[in-house]
């Protein structure tokens, strides 16, 4: 599955790898460890989700100096899906932060909607059986 946006632009803008948040499903947290990288080095458990590890202000797998991520190809699914988000008690909107996000067409949005609700049922899916390995 690609993403919501397939435009050159959006591989090189790197707004959305700043500060992220981004949660991860067990399905990537997977997909990503079968490529070698160890899950301490990309990901950090909050406790109930994964979520994507920042290193100097930015995403684990983005690479500032050429603006690009390592992994885009097997990125998780919540970026494949932004710049539609969730918001709690709005459902899914725009990133407004996003600077393609005017520029949506209405097919994307519509893309962007059905791939948020499956993101949304295997992160209850995933994380139901899911349980934490203690040391």
């Amino acid at each position: 599955m690609e993403g919501v946006l397939i435009r050159s632009e959006c591989l090189r803008c790197g707004l959305c790898c700043q500060e992220t948040e981004m949660i991860l499903l067990i399905s990537d947290v997977r997909r990503l460890s079968s490529m070698g990288y160890r899950v301490s080095e990309f990901a950090v458990f909050d406790g109930r989700y994964y979520r994507l590890r920042n290193v100097d202000g930015h995403c684990y797998f983005y690479e500032p100096v050429r603006g690009v991520c390592k992994v885009y190809k097997y990125r998780p699914l919540g970026c494949r899906i932004y710049p539609i988000i969730w918001v709690e008690g709005l459902g899914p909107v725009v990133d407004s932060e996003c600077p393609l996000a005017s520029e949506l067409s209405t097919d994307e949005l519509k893309l962007g909607i059905r791939m948020i609700n499956e993101f949304l049922r295997k992160l209850r899916t995933e994380y139901s059986t899911f349980r934490v390995k203690t040391p």
